[in-house]
Formats: C-alpha cells, sequence, structure tokens
C-alpha cells in the first residue's frame, strides 16, 4: 500500500511539472519571438514577461494535488534557479534574458525571481494550506498582476493627472488597475463559486480597491509581493466571515 501511495505521488509530481516546464517554455518562447519579431518598448516588454510569470504561476498553482508538493517545488525552482542565474552572470544568455527582462538595474531579474517565488509560496500557504482554499490564491495574483500592467501602460500612455507619493503615479492608471483587478478577481471567484454574486461584487471592488492602492502608495518596484498580500488579506478577511 505504501509503494504504491508513493509510486502515485512521484507520477503526479512528474506530471505537474510536465505541465509547469511545457508552459513555461511555451510563455517565453513566445515573449522571446514577439520582442525579436516586432520593435517592443521595454516597458510591454517587461509586462509581457509579467504576464508570462502569471500564466506560469497558475499552472503552478494547480499541477499539483497537495499544497506542501507546490511549496517544495517551488523553493527547489527557487535555489536552482538563482544558482543559475549566478553562474550565466556573465554569458550571452544572462545578457539576451537581462533584455527580455529591460532590468532597470542591475540584479533585478534575480530580485524580482526571488520576490515572486516568496510571495507565491505565502499565498499557497495561507490560501491552500491554511484555508483550503486554492483559488483565493489565483484571484491575489490576478487582482495584482494584469492590472499592475493595466496601471504601466495606460498611466505611461495616457496619464495626466498625477496622485500620489513624489506624483509619480497617474490617476488614469490607478483606475485601470482598479478596473482590470475588479474584473479579474470577480470572474474568478464566480467561476470557483466562492461567494455568491452579490458578495463576490463587493469583495472584488475592495481587493481592485486595496491592490490599485498600494500599487499607487509603493513607489520602490516592491508591488510584486505588497499588492498580491493586500489582495491576499482582504480576499482571506471575507472568505472567513463569510463563512
Amino acid at each position: 500500500m505504501f509503494s504504491s501511495l508513493f509510486s502515485s505521488s512521484v507520477t503526479s509530481l512528474w506530471i505537474g511539472l510536465a505541465y509547469i516546464a511545457g508552459g513555461a517554455a511555451m510563455c517565453v518562447g513566445l515573449v522571446a519571438l514577439i520582442i525579436k519579431v516586432f520593435p517592443v518598448k521595454a516597458e510591454l516588454s517587461r509586462k509581457l514577461l509579467h504576464f508570462s510569470v502569471i500564466a506560469v504561476l497558475s499552472i503552478w498553482l494547480y499541477a499539483f494535488e497537495n499544497w506542501l508538493i507546490a511549496e517544495l517545488t517551488m523553493a527547489v525552482f527557487l535555489a536552482v534557479f538563482f544558482i543559475a542565474l549566478l553562474v550565466i552572470e556573465k554569458t550571452r544568455l544572462f545578457r539576451f534574458l537581462s533584455r527580455v527582462a529591460s532590468e532597470r538595474t542591475p540584479g533585478e531579474l534575480r530580485k524580482s525571481l526571488c520576490v515572486m517565488c516568496i510571495m507565491f509560496m505565502i499565498l499557497v500557504a495561507v490560501c491552500w494550506g491554511y484555508l483550503d482554499e486554492r483559488i483565493l490564491a489565483l484571484a491575489s495574483i490576478f487582482a495584482w498582476g494584469p492590472g499592475d500592467g493595466a496601471a504601466a501602460l495606460i498611466g505611461k500612455r495616457f496619464g495626466r493627472i498625477k496622485i500620489g507619493p513624489g506624483r509619480k503615479k497617474s490617476l488614469e492608471g490607478s483606475l485601470a488597475m482598479l478596473a482590470v483587478s475588479f474584473l479579474c478577481v470577480l470572474i474568478i471567484l464566480l467561476a470557483g463559486r466562492v461567494f455568491p454574486f452579490g458578495s463576490a461584487l463587493l469583495v472584488s471592488l475592495a481587493t481592485g480597491g486595496v491592490t490599485a492602492f498600494m500599487e499607487l502608495m509603493i513607489t520602490d518596484g516592491s508591488d510584486t509581493i505588497y499588492c498580491p498580500m493586500a489582495a491576499m488579506t482582504v480576499l482571506c478577511l471575507a472568505h472567513v466571515v463569510y463563512l
């Protein structure tokens, strides 16, 4: 019985890793192809990479049946990939990756990778491990990712009314993030039937508002972890209160 259970777990692990590897290869390959073929600006290049990361994290979240396996594989990935980036730092491959990621400062790629992995592990531990609601982790990721992309692209293109610390952000960008975050969270909550429709509307609006406010107030790039954490806090509190 034990050997059968162990064999099943190992098989599930390899299947999950295959899904992740395939999804990551497709996403990174697509972004690299777009950047190679089209004259993509640095900001758009960064956001395309962010969307790829969101897609991979979403696959990772549902690739395994046990939250501890998801945590363990992410921790191993973080360690291996971080060491690999250090090893190839002086090579052409690393320069290509840095160009694709549009690094603003040296080492930003490694820092962003670490922050995203840690963010994912916290979301999984709280939403899936503690509350047994993996979909709340997905909603937290999408409350930040697409909204952050909308804030950057809309804000830079159409932003006229400057707000926030140092007047570095725009009202138009913040409203874009609010709208996109609200829609993404609402769709996920309704698809997962986490809340009734009316409650889902209120929770999605609150989540989008808090996430947009966090993005507005943070100017040092740490919104990668603080925005999903803020979204997770709202969603988890709403889940506990509703229950």
